[in-house]
């Protein structure tokens, strides 16, 4: 015989010993703290897969998005996409010299930039306080909307700057 487990409620005429996991409710086809037996399944916790079978839960559960991070992600990207374009456009007006086309081009591109920035930003946040949802997608658009914001911030104040020192 195995070792006895120390649970105090295993009692001497107990020969079965029942791993803490195993649910003491009863069982059907048996009595309380009985193992269940093998063509009984105990219904799946939700979102997790048991015996190859998945819950309605569990079904639901993974199609369940996250809207907010998805958009969030989205716009990020575009935003990302948004400020390498004006970059590019700007160096190819200076090639050319069309100089007054690229302070308002840079002013546009930025302004757009920025506001998807702001927006990946916002939505990466609501979309990493909706608990339940996968976080993934929104913790990406919140990093890029991070950066972006920080990235304009940063370029516009050293603009000004430039700007107000030399006259």
């Amino acid at each position: 015989m195995l070792g006895r487990m120390s649970d105090p409620q295993q009692s001497a005429h107990n020969p079965h010993q029942v791993p803490p996991y195993v649910s003491q409710q009863a069982q059907p086809g048996g009595h309380p703290g009985q193992a269940p037996s093998a063509g009984h399944r105990e219904p799946a916790a939700q979102g997790y897969i048991l015996n190859g079978q998945s819950s309605p839960a569990a079904s639901t559960a993974s199609t369940d998005a996250n809207p907010a991070g998805r958009a969030g992600l989205i716009i990020g990207l575009v935003g990302l996409g948004l400020g390498l374009l004006t970059t590019l456009a700007v160096q190819i007006f200076i090639r050319t010299d069309a100089y007054p086309a690229v302070g308002m081009i840079n002013a546009l591109g930025s302004l757009l930039t920025f506001a998807a920035a702001l927006a990946a930003l916002i939505l990466g946040f609501v979309g990493l306080r909706k608990a339940g949802a996968p976080h993934g997608s929104a913790g990406i658009a919140a990093g890029l909307g991070i950066a972006g914001v920080a990235g304009i911030a940063f370029s516009f104040l050293v603009n000004t700057a430039g700007a107000l020192l030399s006259f």
